[in-house]
């Protein structure tokens, strides 16, 4: 076999490296340098972004990244995210890699059969009018995800913050909400991706609502309408250690895709 070389790559504004045997190309991996307040200085490498060809080792990700990760590293940008596919072989290097998982994304077919009534259970869709209902419901994914063991490290947004996009959500999305004898319990919001495909963004419950199925029921309700409107897959992605989500959405028949990885590094002692 022709001998493997691995040299630094651009592709437009994003950095890298690519992995050449006998001249022809057999892998990249490219990354965005990105900077937010949640993240830092960091790096992003999308789904897009990493291939190696048919026949090659997925270790060739590990020799890609070497390369690709010492300008970053040098640069000062230590958090390093990889949208990998949920596929064994290129996951275990991934974690050998010192990357741990931290987001899932999944996906499932929509529902053609009209979801089951339930008793003293509602879902209807929003309406302008329940502006003030969503900027109170929505706020609950937030202030859950601050405590254990998902300590997301972000602070729950202004109430008035999120108004005017609320408001395009209503307008221009697919916005649910869930009552329990008339008292409002839970939310959901999808808007369309791509044709076929449609996205389940956000969605939530009140602590007392837990368990009772108003979020059973919201996602039935949400998939039984996506169907009705000519969407065939239904796609989201949640923190996998937000146990809640995790567990409720692969009870609801949403299987991984991908997998949001991350690695910090310390290369200082």
């Amino acid at each position: 076999m022709n001998a493997l070389e691995i040299r630094s790559y651009r592709e437009g504004a994003k950095s890298g490296a690519e992995a050449l045997r006998g001249g022809r190309s057999v892998g990249r991996l490219v990354g965005e340098e990105r900077d937010s307040p949640g993240r830092g200085a960091h790096v992003w490498v999308g789904s897009d972004d990493q291939e190696v060809a048919d026949g090659e080792s997925p270790d060739l990700f590990a020799d890609l990244y070497a390369v690709a990760g010492d300008p970053w590293v040098r640069a000062g940008r230590l958090a390093h995210f990889v949208v990998a596919p949920a596929d064994d072989a290129q996951l275990r290097v991934w974690f050998s890699l010192g990357f741990g998982q931290e987001q899932v994304h999944a996906e499932r077919a929509t529902c053609a059969g009209a979801p089951s009534p339930r008793k003293g259970l509602a879902v209807r869709r929003a309406t302008p009018d329940d502006l003030e209902v969503l900027l109170d419901l929505g706020r609950t994914i937030a202030e859950h995800q601050i405590g254990p063991p998902v300590w997301s490290g972000l602070s729950v947004p202004d109430r008035e913050a999120n108004r005017g996009d609320w408001a395009e959500f209503v307008a221009d999305g697919f916005v649910y909400l869930a009552t329990f004898d008339d008292e409002h319990v839970g939310y959901a919001g999808l808007y369309g991706v791509e044709h076929a495909v449609i996205e389940l963004s956000v969605a939530g419950t009140t602590p007392a609502a837990r368990g009772r199925g108003a979020g059973r029921a919201l996602v039935e309700h949400a998939l039984y309408e996506a169907h009705q409107n000519g969407f065939e897959t239904c796609r989201l992605d949640f923190r996998s250690t937000n146990l809640l989500a995790s567990r409720f959405w692969l009870g609801r028949g949403f299987r991984p895709t991908h997998y949001r990885l991350r690695r910090d590094v310390q290369p200082y002692a």
